[in-house]
């Protein structure tokens, strides 16, 4: 009898549908408070799904490697990628130099929705195997 082409020796069943590993390209609306007085007061902004690719390019944009081996980061670097990459839009429309702008709490809030520098590198930096 012959072994169905999407099961392995081990038991393992290799995913048939392919669409299940892929960015779903779906966005994400989060309502952020930007006054820390006045709850009322918010912004919409949409967010879009990291691939994998993405979130290397993000990597690169805050982590560099010194000559002497130390570890440069550069937090600053890494929202602006963020910014660019991962907002779709605003409500209010916001450029990225408005972003890049904002009081310490509307940052504070907006940055809270946008993927956290420690998760890419708790994920992706790892060699991916578990063999």
């Amino acid at each position: 009898m012959a072994t169905p082409l999407n099961e392995n020796r081990q038991g393992e069943q290799i995913i048939a549908d392919k669409t299940a590993l892929l960015v779903k390209g779906g966005v994400t609306e989060h309502t952020i408070r930007v006054d820390p007085d006045n709850e009322s007061i918010v912004m919409k902004v949409n967010v879009r799904e990291l691939s994998f690719i993405d979130m290397q390019k993000a990597i690169k944009s805050f982590v560099s490697i010194e000559m002497d081996g130390g570890i440069d980061i550069d937090l600053a670097g890494y929202w602006r990628h963020m910014m660019e990459t991962c907002i779709i839009s605003t409500e209010p429309s916001l450029s990225v130099v408005e972003m890049l702008g904002l009081s310490q709490f509307a940052g504070q809030q907006l940055t809270a929705v946008l993927p956290q520098p420690q998760d890419l590198l708790a994920g992706p930096l790892d060699d991916g195997s578990n063999e």
